[in-house]
C-alpha cells in the first residue's frame, strides 16, 4: 500500500513538474507576443507622424504655389525672390516659371537662372502636359524624384511641384501652338524634406527609421551611404551573404503599393553591430497625392521604422529570469511540503478516522437542529410576508415598516446562528463527506432568507436620495460592466443606444444604479432561453428617458396592473420587491416610471427624470 502512495506521489510530482514549467513557457512566450505586438504598434505611430508630417510638408509647398501663381506680373521678379527667401527654410531649392511647353528656358526664376540645364535638370513637360491634359484630381503635378546630373544641386534628389498658371487652368498645355499658357513650379530637396522629419526619430533605444519614394530609392537613412540609392540593390551591395528577399518582397507588395502595417524581416547590421539579425518593422505611407479612381496616379513615399528583436526582449527578460526563479522557488516548496504531509499523514491516520466518525455524529445531531432552524425561519419569513400584504391592502404603510424591521431584526439572530454552525461544522469535514452537500444547502437557503431581509429592510426604510451632478450615460455604462458576466453566462447579448448630447441631472448615483439593475435583471430572467436586452437613453420635453427593452416573453394584461405592488411577482424565487422599490425610487426623484409589454413580444421600462 505504501509502495503504491510512494509511486502516486512521484507520477504526481512529475505531472505538477511538467505542468508549471509548460506553463512558465508558455507565459513566457504569450508575453513576448504581447511586448512585440505592443512595441510595432508604438512604431507604427510613429511612422505613421512623420508620414502626416511629409504629407503635410508638401501641402504647404502646394499652398505656396497657389499663392505665388496668384500674384499679379507687377514686379514679379522682386516677388519671386521674396518667396523664394520665405521659403527656402522649407526645403525649396528654386521657384520660377516656365514660358513655352518644352522649353528649358525661364521666364522668372530665384535663384536668378537662364534655365534649368544650369542646375543640371530638365522639366519633365511630357509627364507634365499628360497629368494636366487627362483632367487630374488635383491641379497640381508630382514629378518623380529626378537626382541632378550636375550643378549645385548634384548631390541630393529633387522634385518639381507645378502647375498651369497663365492664362488659366483652361488652356490647354499641350495645344499647337501654346495658347499663351505657362507653368509655375517650385523645386524642392526631396531628400531634405525626409531628412527634416526623419532624422532624430527613435523606436525603443536604437531604432531608427528610413523613408523610401514610390520608386524605392532611399530619401532617407542613417546609413550614409544608402541615401539615394535602390533599396531593393545597396543591402545586398553591402553583405551579399545574407538574403533580403523578405524585405524587398514587403518594400514591393506593401510599401511601395501604399500599405501600412507591421512585420518583421533580416538584416545584416544595425549602426555599429555587423552581424545577422531579425528587426521588428512597421510601415506608413506618405501619400504625397492621394489616388482617387486610379491607383497609378498617387504619389506616395513610404516610411519605415526598424528595431533589433533581441533590443525588445531584452526588455523582458529580467521579467523572464524572475518568473523561472518564482516556479523554481514553487516547486521545492511544494515537494517539501508534500513530503511534511505524507508523512504527517502517515502518523495521525488512525487518529483522524476516529475523529472524522466523530464529526459525523456531530454533524447528524446539528443537521436536526439545523433543519428546525431552517423551518422555524422560513415560518417566520411567510408571517413577515402576510403582514405586510395585509398592511399594503389597508394603505398603513408606517406599520408596514414597524412590523418588517422587528420581525427582519428577529429573524437575522436565528439565521447568523444557522449559517455560522454550517459553516463551523463544513470545514471539520473532508472533501468527500456526503455531509457536506446538505450543510452547504443549508448555508445557501441561509444566505437566500438574508438577502430577502434585506430586500425588505430596504423597503421599508427608503432613505431619502442624496443627489449630485451626474451623467446618466456615466451610470448605465457602470451598471452594464456590472451585469456583464452573468448576462454572457444566459446568453443574453446587451446592446446600448445612448444619446451623445445627454445633459447632467441631480440624482442620487447609487439610487439609480439600483433602479438599472433591477430593470436589467428583471429583463435577462424574462428570457431564459437567451435574448436581448436594449438600453437608450434620450432627452424628452426637459426630462431623461431611460428605457430598459428585453425581448422575452412578455407580461399578461392582468399582471400589468400589479406590477408595481409590493410583494407581487411572477417568480418562483422572486420577492416582489424589486419594481417596488425601483418605483418608489424614481418617486423620491420626481420622476415618473412607465411600461409597456406585449406577451410573445417583449417588455420596455421607461423611466423620467428631472434635470434638476
Amino acid at each position: 500500500m505504501i509502495h503504491k502512495q510512494i509511486l502516486a506521489g512521484i507520477a504526481l510530482l512529475i505531472l505538477l513538474t511538467s505542468t508549471v514549467f509548460f506553463i512558465a513557457y508558455r507565459a513566457n512566450t504569450e508575453l513576448q507576443d504581447i511586448v512585440t505586438s505592443q512595441f510595432n504598434t508604438q512604431q507604427l505611430l510613429l511612422a505613421r507622424n512623420i508620414a502626416l508630417d511629409i504629407e503635410t510638408h508638401f501641402e504647404f509647398i502646394e499652398t505656396a504655389l497657389t499663392t505665388y501663381m496668384s500674384s499679379d506680373n507687377y514686379d514679379l521678379q522682386a516677388k519671386t525672390r521674396s518667396s523664394y527667401q520665405i521659403l527656402k527654410s522649407w526645403q525649396v531649392l528654386a521657384l520660377g516659371k516656365l514660358a513655352v511647353p518644352g522649353d528649358q528656358g525661364l521666364l522668372i526664376s530665384s535663384p536668378e537662372i537662364d534655365s534649368l540645364q544650369d542646375l543640371g535638370l530638365k522639366f519633365p513637360w511630357d509627364e507634365f502636359k499628360e497629368h494636366m491634359s487627362s483632367g487630374p484630381h488635383s491641379p497640381f503635378f508630382h514629378s518623380q524624384t529626378i537626382k541632378p546630373e550636375n550643378g549645385p544641386f548634384a548631390h541630393t534628389h529633387v522634385q518639381f511641384i507645378a502647375a498651369v498658371s497663365q492664362p488659366g487652368m483652361s488652356a490647354p498645355v499641350n495645344a499647337d501652338p501654346p495658347l499663351g499658357s505657362a507653368a509655375s513650379f517650385i523645386l524642392v530637396d526631396a531628400m531634405g524634406i525626409a531628412h527634416r522629419y526623419a532624422h532624430g526619430v527613435v523606436s525603443g533605444l536604437t531604432g531608427y527609421p528610413w523613408v523610401i519614394d514610390n520608386k524605392g530609392y532611399f530619401m532617407y537613412h542613417v546609413e550614409k551611404d544608402f541615401v539615394g540609392n535602390n533599396s531593393f540593390n545597396v543591402r545586398s551591395e553591402r553583405n551579399p551573404d545574407i538574403s533580403y528577399q523578405r524585405i524587398n518582397t514587403l518594400v514591393a507588395d506593401k510599401l511601395l503599393k501604399g500599405k501600412e502595417g507591421t512585420d518583421w524581416y533580416i538584416s545584416g547590421w544595425h549602426w555599429n553591430m555587423k552581424r545577422e539579425m531579425k528587426k521588428l518593422f512597421a510601415y506608413s505611407p506618405a501619400l504625397i497625392v492621394p489616388a482617387e479612381n486610379d491607383e497609378s496616379n498617387a504619389v506616395l513615399w513610404s516610411v519605415g521604422l526598424a528595431v533589433p528583436e533581441s533590443e525588445v526582449y531584452g526588455l523582458i527578460q529580467p521579467v523572464v529570469i524572475r518568473q523561472w526563479i518564482v516556479a523554481g522557488i514553487f516547486m521545492f516548496t511544494f515537494v517539501a511540503g508534500l513530503m511534511v504531509l505524507y508523512l504527517i499523514s502517515l502518523r495521525w491516520n488512525q487518529d483522524l478516522a476516529g475523529k472524522v466518525e466523530e464529526k459525523t455524529r456531530h454533524l447528524m445531531t446539528s443537521e436536526t437542529l439545523l433543519r428546525k432552524e431552517k423551518e422555524k425561519v422560513e415560518l417566520s419569513l411567510q408571517a413577515l410576508l402576510e403582514t405586510q400584504q395585509e398592511l399594503v391592502r389597508s394603505e398603513r404603510f408606517a406599520a408596514i415598516g414597524e412590523a418588517a424591521s422587528h420581525l427582519s431584526h428577529e429573524i437575522k439572530n436565528p439565521l447568523m446562528l444557522m449559517s455560522g454552525f454550517a459553516t463551523q461544522v463544513m470545514r471539520t469535514l473532508q472533501e468527500n463527506d456526503p455531509g457536506r452537500e446538505k450543510l452547504q444547502i443549508v448555508s445557501q437557503e441561509a444566505k437566500r432568507l438574508e438577502k430577502m431581509l434585506n430586500q425588505v429592510r430596504d423597503f421599508t426604510r427608503p432613505q431619502s436620495p442624496s443627489k449630485t451632478k451626474s451623467q446618466i450615460n456615466n451610470l448605465i455604462q457602470e451598471t452594464v460592466k456590472l451585469v456583464k458576466e452573468e448576462l454572457d453566462l444566459v446568453n443574453v447579448n446587451l446592446s446600448l443606444n445612448l444619446s451623445p448630447e445627454l445633459p447632467e441631472a441631480k440624482v442620487d448615483q447609487s439610487q439609480i444604479k439600483q433602479v438599472l439593475i433591477n430593470l436589467v435583471k428583471n429583463a435577462w430572467e424574462a428570457t431564459p432561453g437567451g435574448g436581448s436586452i436594449t438600453i437608450s437613453s434620450n432627452l424628452v420635453n426637459n426630462r431623461i428617458q431611460v428605457t430598459v427593452e428585453d425581448t422575452g416573453a412578455g407580461i399578461s394584461k392582468d399582471k400589468q396592473k400589479e406590477i408595481f405592488n409590493p410583494f407581487f411577482t411572477t417568480k418562483d424565487k422572486g420577492t416582489g420587491l424589486g419594481l417596488a422599490v425601483t418605483y418608489r425610487i424614481i418617486q423620491d426623484h420626481q420622476g415618473e416610471i412607465r411600461m409597456d409589454s406585449k406577451l410573445g413580444k417583449g417588455t420596455t421600462f421607461s423611466f423620467y427624470l428631472p434635470l434638476y
